[in-house]
């Protein structure tokens, strides 16, 4: 691997002991182990670390983007690290070991290394969602295309398993995945007759049935977003693309930041379907305790900070406003601009896995806190924009619950640097909380 690639090691977490955690928390380390057990063919180019769950003496799992290239050029792969006790280890590898002989863009499917006391595994390789294998492979995907939507491919024409191509675009592992594929399309000669996007959505847990009901909801409700063309089970749908560009926000695009709210209050003025959760100030109240508790393992300090502020959320706990139909994630990245030819002024809005029965200021909240998480102290301005926009559309909620709200959500934000192993974690978790601080007591943009 080119060294030129490899990112800065990531730091360890105060409290963090176990060696093996600590070489997997290094790329050019991890990069090390990876060209020694896991490449079979080609080069290892590049490697990213992406995410992490860490358990302390119960392990962690950390995921890493890498691309190699083979035969078939460059590939864009996902590597996952495993830590955990010897014998864990050794019984997870043991079960897997029948796909050891598998190639996945030059990788081999497993690979336990004692030594290290890490377990290697290449994606699609996840023991909570066995339907990625199959969701990867051209042959497999024409198959569930044929069973459970036929009329994907047009009459006259049939899937051209070499044609077509994916792409992971999302991969949490033991998680959630979203693949992209590029299908391509044949007539009767071999020739190319058509090319069409389908997206798959694979999910350790059963949010489809959620996510379903909330996007017919939506869709009546006149917000365009991705409609399934088929739920092949609970933890499995395949969707259509929804023309347009993600959206990349600036405070002082008007026209974008006016779609995008006239999008959001269309959807909050919508009647949400009756068997989506709610999630109100109690239950965001519990997410932000659990916040804290995930904040204090990764040092003394992150952890009284976020027990404070825990602390004062459970003594200011705002009164239930009304609810409404609610996104439960919203963000930038969420949204799609333009429409078929560009021409929509409103965005689309994707992936319904949170939708939920709760407060305006919910959304909106969060909508703040990945802002910040993104464009740290500069996230005020372009959440103030997205408000202000939203405001001239329909009524904010009120001062006191927003600034609850937007504390929690940024609470429960900071984390996120260390789960996407960000090199500048320490830092930005303690700014996150600092902003949280400020937002609870009407300080800064956050208020």
């Amino acid at each position: 691997m080119n060294s030129a690639h490899t990112p800065l090691a990531v730091p360890a977490p105060a409290p963090a002991r176990d060696p093996a955690f600590l070489r997997a928390l290094d790329p050019t380390a991890v990069g090390a182990l990876v060209q020694r057990h896991l490449l079979r063919a080609g080069e290892l180019v590049a490697l990213r670390p992406d995410y992490v769950r860490w358990k302390d003496r119960d392990g962690a799992l950390l995921g890493y983007r890498a691309e190699v290239r083979d035969d078939d050029g460059l590939q864009s792969t996902y590597v996952t690290v495993r830590t955990a006790a010897p014998h864990r280890l050794a019984d997870e590898a043991e079960r897997l070991r029948h796909r050891e002989d598998e190639d996945h863009a030059g990788l081999c499917a497993l690979s336990l290394v004692p030594e290290a006391n890490v377990l290697l595994l290449a994606f699609p390789i996840d023991r909570a969602m066995h339907d990625l294998r199959r969701l990867v492979r051209a042959s497999k995907l024409r198959s569930l295309l044929l069973a459970a939507c036929p009329a994907f491919v047009p009459e006259g024409l049939r899937f051209a398993k070499s044609k077509s191509r994916v792409r992971p675009v999302r991969y949490k592992p033991e998680r959630r995945a979203v693949l992209h594929w590029q299908v391509g399309m044949v007539d009767a000669t071999g020739a190319v007759k058509a090319e069409r996007s389908l997206w798959v959505r694979c999910h350790a847990e059963a949010l489809v049935a959620r996510s379903g009901l909330a996007i017919a909801a939506a869709t009546a409700a006149g917000v365009r977003c991705p409609q399934p063309l088929a739920v092949v089970h609970d933890r499995l749908v395949l969707e259509e693309h929804v023309a347009g560009a993600p959206w990349q926000p600036r405070s002082d695009d008007a026209a974008g930041l006016a779609g995008a709210a006239r999008t959001t209050a269309r959807l909050h003025a919508a009647t949400p379907p009756p068997a989506l959760p709610v999630h109100g100030p109690v239950q965001e109240l519990d997410l932000a305790l659990r916040a804290a508790e995930d904040l204090a393992r990764l040092g003394p300090a992150l952890g009284d900070a976020a027990r404070t502020l825990a602390d004062r959320l459970a003594a200011e706990v705002p009164a239930i406003d009304r609810l409404v139909f609610a996104h439960g994630d919203l963000h930038a990245g969420q949204f799609l601009a333009g429409g078929d030819a560009g021409s929509d002024p409103d965005h689309a809005l994707c992936d319904f896995d949170r939708a939920c029965q709760a407060p305006i200021a919910h959304d909106l909240a969060c909508f703040r806190a990945h802002a910040v998480l993104a464009h740290g102290t500069a996230g005020h301005a372009l959440a103030d924009a997205f408000a202000d926009a939203y405001a001239a559309v329909t009524p904010l909620p009120a001062r006191a619950s927003s600034r609850w709200w937007n504390a929690s959500a940024l609470l429960r934000a900071a984390s996120q640097p260390f789960r996407a192993l960000r090199p500048d974690w320490p830092g930005a978790t303690a700014l996150l909380l600092d902003h949280a601080a400020a937002a609870l007591a009407g300080r800064g943009g956050a208020a």
